[in-house]
């Protein structure tokens, strides 16, 4: 049996909410710059509405670093919690097509999409969603299913 080895471990790339993030800062920085102008039972709203999208966006933050991706040679690991942890495995031989999602965003910042469908009755499908360096990494993957397979000896069907 051959030694497994991780090709890649982390987590998708906060630029999966760039969006959310543009408009957060839009929203902080309008609400505290007209909280100084207006009168004073009026700028502790703005001043809130400024607390809210500043929580809004350390929550997308957290909730994209709280998804951890395992990438090795046997699996795909898949971490996900804060408190409660729960850790999923898709065996690669499962696997039956990888594809690659590349938007104009996530080209511009060097990532991409995987998306994965199985023949795993638990995980049908999985998206790894904006991982830097995706096509080199999609490159890996395809070897490491097709590697794996030989040595299980297994082999997908085709549909017709």
């Amino acid at each position: 049996m051959t030694e497994e080895k991780t090709f890649f471990q982390g987590s998708s790339s906060p630029v999966i909410n760039l969006g959310a993030f543009i408009l957060c800062g839009v929203v902080f920085v309008a609400a505290v710059s007209a909280g100084f102008f207006v009168p004073s039972p009026v700028n502790w709203i703005l001043f809130g509405a400024a607390a809210v999208a500043l929580i809004y966006a350390a929550f997308s933050w957290l909730f994209i670093r709280i998804r951890k991706y395992e990438i090795t040679t046997e699996r795909i690991r898949v971490t996900t919690g804060l408190l409660t942890r729960r850790t999923d495995d898709l065996e690669l031989y499962r696997v039956k097509d990888v594809t690659l999602v590349e938007s104009l965003p996530a080209r511009i910042f060097g990532c991409g999409s995987i998306v994965i469908t199985t023949n795993d009755a638990s995980t049908p499908g999985l998206e790894l969603a904006y991982l830097p360096g995706a096509r080199d990494l999609r490159e890996q993957l395809r070897q490491s299913i097709e590697a794996c397979r030989d040595r299980k000896r297994v082999r997908v069907a085709e549909l017709e």
